[in-house]
């Protein structure tokens, strides 16, 4: 399957946010499988992409790490969750990269709106 990349916004700090995601379709309709979002932190030593959101059509699971206030900011964490989707991601960007996705020899096709 075909990997999406968007950059989808900001966060309340600025942080960039980006979805990764592979869609299949069932009868017709785009399905994610799974659609994963990272908020793009800058540090000294590097980017850092910590999962927000994990969403999988076909299973039906639309999870988020935060619970967020009125004003946007979070109130709360989901820190197993949080756990899990950081050792996932870990697995998934590894079968990506075996894959070809990150090499030089993968196709990209910047798409405007």
């Amino acid at each position: 399957m075909p990997l999406c990349v968007e950059m989808i916004g900001t966060d309340y700090k600025g942080d960039q946010l980006v979805s990764l995601c592979h869609y299949g379709e069932q009868n017709g309709d785009a399905m994610r499988d799974p659609d994963i979002v990272y908020e793009i932190q800058s540090h000294e030593s590097g980017d850092l992409a910590l999962p927000t959101s994990f969403r999988n059509d076909y299973a039906g699971l639309n999870q988020e790490v935060f619970d967020y206030g009125a004003d946007g900011k979070p109130t709360g964490v989901r820190a197993k969750l949080q756990k899990e989707l950081i050792a996932f991601s870990a697995t998934w960007f590894k079968n990506l990269n075996e894959q070809g996705f990150f090499g030089p020899e993968a196709k990209r096709e910047i798409l405007q709106a």
